[in-house]
């Protein structure tokens, strides 16, 4: 049926902010899937222009109150926090298309980018109010991202289903259509905060960090000067050197979470002097190598001219983004870097001749290494099977699920690397059916020569870690709280 103007309500403003509050009123309406009166909105393209520099300025506010006084408003960021409005117009040439009414396309807009303020506002909001520690539970931004973004899709598409179409079909068409079209890129092309903490070095609020010519020509300098530090190995010493590279640089997660992981292994397992860490992030670029797949390969080398390589073991540590093809990214925008596949990083370890690897890989789809990786002197443990996705990541996360169950938590109680994957392993599935997720079964392989030798370790370093609370315990009354403590405990 051929719609006409008449069915959409009087075409005249009752001004400009007048007009706006009725949109925000009837968008919220729509966020709760609660009917709007056709001839309610007012579809105006002042209309459209305002709704958007709204939600720009509330998200200006609220992100900094988050961030704090520190924080570097980051230009680069705009385009992402406007994309709504060039996919709101293109939702609503589709639909009005299929109308057979040009006239249409304003009411979509505007009914879409009032819906979308909701969420944002609401989104904003928790930032905000987790930043400043008032929200009790762990990670509830991450927890809540999927569902709340898909429930947003879905309230904006039903507006628009009802605003366009008559019968059931047309409107469960129209609904997919605006969702594919609102929803489907913002999801695949991450969010960037509006304003960051200037990290040392200034680099946090640079998008194009990595492509600074002075950046490019201290790589080499950078690699020399991880290699320099690594200290050599102790004859008769099971020596553990650790490996870590944080793939992707626009979301801050894998450099939290390599981070962690380093300064896990470094201080619990007696590897202070043999940390090498490669980093795709715009706040290191002045201190770390940009993590490549070249970069990763000069790195085993220089580990494995370094170590011993019957005796000493490699914890070479990769979290990204993982593909269902299984490879890893290694994304630095705007340089052009190779991803990682499992037969690549099989290449570069037997090509610096390292004969004891724990291999650990943080990603979605890892399992797809461990097939290639494993022998009888290697341990694989990866956040999931070749098969499915990890959860975790994102620009609000901390940490992903695997590495805040794994590094931050079990690797915490226990000097063993299978026992602490045990441990998480059981966390994540908790955690994972309380958000109603599919499982990501994270893998582990321990080959039977490799098994051995990390008793060994653990045995070693539990030693240690004995023996330290029985000086304190010697100190005399000062030390008196680690002495009633378990030895056990200490690990």
């Amino acid at each position: 049926m051929l719609r006409t103007p008449s069915d959409y309500g009087p075409p005249a403003s009752r001004g400009a902010l007048r007009d706006l509050a009725a949109n925000l009123l009837l968008g919220l309406r729509a966020a709760v899937f609660l009917r709007v009166r056709r001839g309610a909105w007012r579809p105006f393209p002042a209309q459209i222009v305002l709704l958007a520099l709204v939600d720009v300025v509330v998200t200006l506010l609220l992100e900094r109150a988050a961030v704090g006084a520190d924080a570097v408003f980051r230009w680069d960021a705009l385009p992402r926090m406007l994309l709504p409005v060039p996919l709101a117009l293109l939702a609503g040439w589709i639909i009005a298309g299929r109308a057979r009414w040009p006239g249409l396309l304003p009411f979509v807009a505007t009914a879409a980018l009032a819906v979308s303020f909701w969420f944002d506002l609401g989104w904003m909001a928790l930032s905000a109010l987790e930043a400043r520690g008032l929200l009790s539970g762990d990670d509830v931004l991450a927890s809540w991202s999927a569902p709340a973004f898909w429930w947003g899709a879905l309230a904006a598409g039903v507006v628009v289903a009802r605003l366009a179409a008559h019968t059931t079909r047309e409107r469960l068409a129209d609904c997919g259509w605006a969702m594919l079209v609102l929803a489907v890129p913002l999801w695949w092309i991450p969010y960037v905060p509006l304003w960051q903490v200037e990290e040392a070095g200034g680099d946090a609020a640079d998008s194009f960090a990595a492509a600074r010519e002075e950046v490019i020509y201290a790589q080499p300098a950078l690699l020399d000067h991880v290699a320099s530090r690594l200290q050599p190995q102790r004859p008769g010493v099971e020596d553990l050197y650790f490996v870590g590279a944080a793939g992707y640089s626009a979301e801050d997660v894998f450099l939290n979470e390599v981070s962690l992981a380093a300064d896990m292994i470094r201080t619990r397992f007696d590897a202070e002097g043999r940390v090498a860490l490669l980093s795709n992030n715009p706040g290191t670029v002045r201190i770390l190598p940009v993590a490549s797949a070249t970069s990763l390969a000069r790195v085993l080398r220089n580990v494995g001219d370094t170590m011993d390589r019957d005796e000493d073991v490699l914890f070479l540590f990769l979290t990204s983004h993982g593909s269902a093809d299984h490879r890893l990214a290694m994304e630095f925008w705007p340089l052009q870097l190779d991803d990682i596949t499992p037969p690549m990083l099989k290449r570069m370890l037997d090509d610096a001749g390292i004969r004891w690897r724990v291999i650990v890989i943080s990603a979605c789809y890892a399992g797809g290494f461990v097939e290639p990786l494993k022998d009888a002197r290697t341990l694989v443990m990866t956040a999931a099977d070749a098969s499915n996705q990890s959860f975790g990541c994102g620009v609000d996360s901390k940490l992903t699920y695997f590495g805040k169950a794994y590094f931050d938590e079990a690797l915490r109680e226990t000097p063993s690397f299978v026992g602490a994957f045990e441990t998480a392993r059981q966390t994540i599935a908790a955690r994972e059916r309380s958000q109603q997720f599919t499982p990501s079964n994270p893998q582990l392989f321990v080959g039977a020569e490799i098994a051995a030798k990390l008793e060994h370790m653990r045995q070693r370093v539990a030693g240690a870690a004995v023996g330290a609370v029985a000086a304190n315990c010697a100190v005399g009354a000062a030390h008196a709280a680690a002495c009633d403590a378990p030895v056990s405990r200490a690990h």
